[in-house]
């Protein structure tokens, strides 16, 4: 299981890799700055600390040494190599990245005599720059991890695609180590291109840890029985488990949500449960309990209200399909528990029932029974998925007895093979 989970998570990186060209970039910036000093060295020096304490956003000292250059009076015969080693190293002690030489090059462009005594110069810096392409996302980051040794990888990478798929959440990677440390060598050697190192040192911190975590797995392959009419051997091979999803907040450590979810499958005619199946149950499992996430933390609204029936709501296909009904909720005023002063959500009030007519990516068109929607942008409405009720028995005719009805225990065990 652990080499198919390598590959697929190779294939993963190498596709988020790909994502990443089309969304980032190194670029090379520039930015001007004047100094002053006793010297022409001490002046353009002193420039370069100004420049790049502008370009990195922190002040550098300002007494970083001056390299001891025998300058003439052409500006051309100075040693750019020493300068930028110079200025390199505080702003790699700020960034607390020994390796990371973000200064590629610079330019005098004035240096004059001031006065009698010393000297005052003008130089333009050019340095590497990180930048996001498109705007930035004000989502939420997680990271997934787990406790479990075996079915790390398994856990990890469902649960992690769930999240994804959800589009509400960034899921930041803490897996495959050596591919990353193997990609930051490359861009540090001669091959890659000096702006490269710009990216090093991007990394971003989680906002919440996502534990998953298998409980009570058991897998029962090759079981067999023997019909004795006819001799023939049945093989039956089953499965069974629970995945439990925890939310913590990393600053606090406070857990925000936490859940459950049941898998498990019988099958008949097969020998032993292979990764595959085992993988699509946790897989589906997981799906679930991310969609429970989402509902609790970021519950389905209504963005917009067309007219007095119809409405869009903020899920698209991932979310929701078409047909589904939703109660749709008034929302109020907010409550709180008179003892602990804790939100208690906002007062609800039930103004219809809707069906989803219209699936696209990231929206949904949502039609209500009754109507009443009121399109003003302070109103706010929260959608509920509506419960079908319990079919009616059958009446038995007359003279007939009705069906046996199946008993709870197989009700519970066919619907958990199912």
């Amino acid at each position: 299981m652990n080499v198919w989970f390598r590959k697929t998570m190779q294939v993963l990186l190498i596709s988020l890799a790909a994502l990443n060209l089309c969304n980032a970039q190194v670029v090379e910036s520039k930015t001007s700055a004047s100094g002053s000093g006793l010297t022409k060295e001490g002046a353009i020096q002193a420039a370069l600390v100004a420049a790049a304490s502008q370009a990195f956003g922190f002040q550098i000292s300002a007494t970083t040494s001056v390299v001891a250059i025998a300058a003439e009076s052409s500006t051309n015969q100075v040693d750019e190599s020493l300068y930028l080693s110079s200025i390199n190293q505080q702003v790699m002690k700020q960034v607390n990245s020994p390796t990371n030489k973000p200064i590629l090059g610079f330019s005098v462009d004035r240096l004059d005599k001031a006065g009698d005594v010393g000297w005052e110069a003008t130089v333009t810096m050019r340095y590497a720059q990180f930048k996001k392409m498109g705007g930035n996302s004000d989502r939420r980051s997680m990271v997934v991890t787990t406790s479990e040794k075996r079915y790390r990888d398994l856990l990890t990478t469902t649960v992690g695609q769930s999240i994804v798929a959800s589009r509400r959440f960034d899921v930041l990677n803490r897996e495959n180590s050596a591919l990353f440390n193997q990609e930051a060598a490359f861009i540090q050697g001669s091959d890659a291109a000096n702006a490269e190192v710009a990216r090093l040192g991007q990394a971003s911190g989680a906002d919440y840890l996502v534990i998953a975590e298998l409980q009570g797995l058991s897998l029962a392959n090759n079981q067999r029985q023997t019909i004795q009419m006819t001799g023939e051997v049945l093989v039956r091979s089953s499965v069974s488990g629970i995945l439990k999803l925890q939310v913590v907040e990393f600053s606090s450590r406070k857990v925000k949500w936490s859940a459950s979810e049941k898998f498990g499958g019988s099958y008949g005619g097969v020998s032993s449960i292979s990764d595959g199946t085992l993988i699509g149950l946790v897989s589906a499992a997981s799906d679930k309990l991310v969609q429970k996430m989402i509902a609790s933390i970021y519950p389905i609204m209504i963005v917009k209200v067309l007219n007095g029936t119809t409405a869009i709501v903020n899920r698209g296909e991932d979310s929701v399909k078409k047909g589904e009904t939703y109660g749709v909720f008034l929302m109020g005023e907010e409550l709180k528990d008179p003892q602990s002063g804790e939100s208690l959500g906002a007062l609800e009030v039930e103004v219809g029932i809707g069906t989803i007519v219209d699936v696209k990516p990231k929206v949904s068109t949502i039609i209500v029974k009754a109507g009443g929607l009121d399109p003003s942008p302070k109103t706010e409405y929260l959608l509920r998925p509506a419960t079908a009720p319990a079919p009616a028995p059958q009446a038995a005719p007359a003279g007939q007895r009705a069906p046996a009805q199946p008993s709870q225990q197989d009700t519970r065990r066919d619907t958990f093979l199912r």
